[in-house]
């Protein structure tokens, strides 16, 4: 066994393993044996016995695109004397992450005293605010807002996305609100 090349040592020491063989280089990995026992020297000099897998030469994950799209939840609405949370269920064909929810709030008929409140958005079984005890008001979504992007999970395909929404006072006689709900996000195809 020699010294591997380009580095300083004594060269007349090849099959020497006491003498030629000093401690420190050896533990400084001057002088390596690779192989198995009666190999010649560099038998295995191309192989790493710790190496990663070679990667597959076609993508695993064939054409991934993330298209820029909207999904549509719908409206609810409600009416004289009525108070009671309203829940949309969705259940996207494709994965869809959402970044922006837009509700627009009208009041048909007069005006509402009530304030429309956004409960929960839930995407399967995962609430998207980390506290889900008070509600937002709806105008923290409106269409004019700013700084209302979210980073929400990808809802993957037939998961269900949940939103609840609520309103403070029902609406008085004769006076219908209507909130309608869609969100922007990445359509994952």
């Amino acid at each position: 066994m020699g010294y591997e090349e380009g580095e300083e040592g004594e060269e007349g020491e090849e099959g020497e393993e006491g003498a030629g063989a000093d401690v420190l280089g050896a533990l400084f990995g001057r002088r390596r044996r690779r192989g198995p026992p009666g190999a010649p020297p560099n038998a295995m000099s191309r192989q790493r016995p710790y190496s990663k897998p070679p990667l597959p030469w076609k993508p695993v994950q064939a054409n991934v695109s993330r298209l820029r799209s909207y999904m549509g939840f719908g409206f609810v609405v409600w009416t004289a004397a009525d108070a009671t949370d309203k829940v949309i269920i969705v259940e996207p064909q494709e994965s869809f992450r959402g970044e922006r929810t837009i509700i627009d709030v009208t009041a048909a008929g007069g005006t509402s005293a009530g304030l429309v409140l956004l409960r929960r958005i839930d995407i399967g079984t995962q609430p998207q605010s980390p506290s889900v005890e008070q509600p937002a008001p709806a105008a923290m979504f409106a269409r004019d807002s700013t700084s209302a992007e979210m980073d929400m999970q990808i809802a993957f395909r037939a998961t269900k996305v949940q939103i609840t929404m609520g309103i403070s006072a029902a609406p008085g006689a004769g006076v219908t609100v209507t909130a309608a709900i869609g969100m922007f996000g990445e359509w994952i195809r």
